[in-house]
């Protein structure tokens, strides 16, 4: 397997350029993935400065948009699609918001610990059935749509998907940026792209970084409107599998609330739960943890350890 490096945001600490250098990574031309940002897709100057690299910006986002422009039939199917999906997400919440509830009542029940044990293994099994039922449900109504317009049979995407791969031909190493995750997943699927960039060695940060896991957890305690539940999206990319990526924790997590911190390690085990905050970095090699700086691994017990490599 390629390198996977793995960055915390780039604000306030920048440590891209630095990373990659101590990163062995080839020298030469980068591709960029920065569909996450929108409409300031092309804005890329800062991580031109950073790389010190010529750099290739794959402008997924803009293709997309030029596409639902003129393909009336491709841009209703999608919009649909992503009807449906935040119809799904809106059930999800509200069965999901009842059943975090009374496993974290669980955990703060007072009596027999055995007793307590057994209640608690089911509550968390709930939660864990629920998730896999929305991922599902996700992936039957992104296997509905692909039916139809899948890169591999609608020329218009299978055009995109070639004109993509003739970019990628010069590059050894892709930078995928942050931003809006939801987004940066659908255009990567939409064009196939997770598929061109397997091979390839990976720099990502923020959103890109949850993205290469094989599932999407959202997730935010200090919304203005109160915490929100940790929930899945969906899948992602399977880039960099059994791991659950939290960017910028320190601000979205209270870490400290140990009984929010364990149950959501509890609920997503096996995978392991993984803070990147600004300054942190994680360098896979061969598949295997190669150094560790500043990341964060959730327990079952609430506490955040740090991760070392081996």
């Amino acid at each position: 397997m390629p390198k996977r490096l793995l960055l915390g945001p780039q604000r306030p600490i920048r440590n891209l350029g630095e990373a990659i250098e101590h990163s062995g990574f080839p020298t030469g031309q980068m591709a960029v993935i920065s569909a996450g940002w929108q409409e300031a897709e092309g804005d890329i100057d800062d991580v031109r400065e950073l790389v010190q690299r010529p750099l290739v910006d794959l402008q997924l986002y803009s293709r997309a948009e030029s596409m639902f422009s003129t393909d009336s039939s491709l841009r209703q199917a999608y919009r649909e699609r992503q009807d449906q999906l935040k119809e799904l997400q809106s059930l999800y919440q509200m069965r999901l918001r009842q059943l975090t509830l009374a496993a974290r009542q669980t955990l703060r029940a007072k009596g027999s610990k055995e007793m307590i044990a057994a209640e608690l293994r089911h509550a968390v099994s709930q939660l864990r059935s629920l998730d896999r039922h929305h991922l599902n449900r996700v992936q039957t109504i992104n296997n509905e749509f692909d039916e139809r317009y899948t890169f591999q049979q609608y020329e218009p995407l299978a055009e995109q998907h070639a004109a993509i791969a003739k970019q990628l031909d010069d590059c050894e190493s892709v930078i995928i940026t942050g931003g809006n995750v939801v987004i940066l997943l659908n255009r990567l699927r939409m064009f196939g792209t997770h598929l061109q960039v397997q091979n390839k060695h990976l720099i990502a940060w923020s959103a890109g970084c949850m993205a290469l896991s094989d599932r999407v957890v959202l997730f935010h305690d200090r919304l203005p409107q109160g915490r929100r539940d940790p929930e899945l999206l969906g899948p992602g990319t399977c880039l960099l599998p059994n791991y659950i990526f939290l960017p910028d924790a320190r601000h979205r997590l209270h870490t400290t609330d140990k009984i929010r911190t364990g149950l959501f390690s509890h609920r997503f085990a096996p995978a392991e739960c993984v803070t990147l905050d600004s300054g942190a970095q994680l360098l896979f090699d061969d598949g295997e943890l190669q150094r560790s700086e500043l990341a964060r691994r959730m327990t079952v017990d609430g506490n955040l350890e740090r991760i070392h490599p081996g």
